[in-house]
């Protein structure tokens, strides 16, 4: 078992071959991948990653939180949230963002702005899943994103476990779907 320095070195290595850039099947499809990690080491990740990610010009970070906030801002939603959570509960204000956001639809704002952010060629570096897991869970995002994201490598940073077949953020909290992606770095 590696430790999580050990693994940060080895995704360093993966990031800057050429491999990546490849993709993995017969037709050439772009690779989805996830970081999986002990929660417990995010400020250690997410440091490693934005050091990584300002040393390299091939590499995007999108933090799924600030999409959704920054969507929300634009929208003249965020004060309206904060208002509903108050009155109601937080359940209830993320079930209103999901539908405000059509986060299970291929189609809606959450992807579409995603999508606008990716620049040709660059690798993404996908983070805030464990932020945003009360509106929108790892397997959908990634299902909606393989739609419309096909020209770039794609890494989801994932708190939580993966074990090649199922998603379990936190390591408490099981995903209801599986995603095929590749576990990019083995624990």
């Amino acid at each position: 078992m590696l430790n999580i320095s050990d693994r940060l070195k080895e995704l360093k290595r993966k990031v800057q071959s050429d491999d990546l850039q490849k993709g993995r099947g017969l037709g050439g499809e772009v690779n989805y991948y996830i970081f999986d990690y002990d929660p417990a080491d995010e400020y250690e990740v997410m440091d490693y990653i934005g050091k990584l990610a300002s040393d390299n010009d091939q590499i995007v970070i999108i933090n799924i939180h600030d999409v959704i906030t920054d969507i929300l801002k634009s929208k003249n939603y965020l004060d309206k949230v904060y208002d509903l959570e108050s009155k109601k509960s937080t359940q209830h204000a993320a079930t209103a963002i999901m539908r405000a956001l059509s986060v299970e639809n291929k189609d809606g704002l959450l992807r579409q702005e995603i999508r606008n952010r990716i620049p040709e060629g660059k690798t993404i570096f996908l983070t805030g899943i464990g932020e945003s897991y009360r509106i929108i869970r790892a397997h959908t995002l990634l299902a909606n994103l393989q739609v419309t994201v096909t020209e770039n490598p794609v890494i989801l940073f994932y708190p939580g476990k993966y074990d090649g077949q199922s998603l379990k953020l936190f390591g408490k909290f099981p995903a209801t779907n599986y995603y095929r992606a590749d576990k990019l770095v083995e624990r």
